[in-house]
């Protein structure tokens, strides 16, 4: 069994992992004239429009583990650089629908080389191998605190 010391230093590195990854995202974005203002926040929510094409906020703050009200900010920047469009759900009024504008689909490229920079496996130092299990590892204890209520 692990010591507690070797637990806790394990667990301090995924803030700092996360925070190079901001870090990396913003760096690639302030080089697109159109896109310097954005953070990683609003690179995960274009990112995942990208995959979805038209989508709901409340699936967006899941996706990114973020509240509806956060993602409505985040959004609300998107929508004022014409990079996505809200509108009301037909089956729900209360839900809000988006989708990528031409403008926000003609980021795609741009999109997928910080995606694939920031996810080579090279920039990690990591094997297939060992990228695999680092993804099994944290799903499993992520999905462990979600499930028992810890997160």
């Amino acid at each position: 069994m692990a010591s507690s010391t070797v637990r806790f230093d394990s667990v301090k590195y995924l803030p700092r992992l996360a925070e190079f990854m901001s870090r990396e995202i913003e760096r690639h974005l302030k080089k697109a004239e159109d896109l310097r203002t954005l953070s990683a926040s609003h690179f995960e929510i274009l990112t995942f429009l990208l995959r979805k094409e038209k989508t709901n906020m409340s699936l967006i703050a899941r996706a990114i583990h973020r509240k509806k009200s956060t993602v409505t900010v985040l959004v609300n920047k998107l929508e004022d650089l014409g990079l996505v469009r809200k509108y009301n759900s037909d089956e729900d009024k209360r839900e809000t629908n988006l989708e990528l504008t031409e403008r926000g689909r003609a980021v795609r490229g741009l999109a997928k080389r910080i995606s694939s920079g920031i996810m080579s496996l090279k920039l990690w130092g990591l094997s297939s191998k060992e990228s695999e299990q680092l993804f099994h590892l944290l799903e499993k204890t992520y999905t462990h605190l979600r499930d028992t209520k810890k997160l």
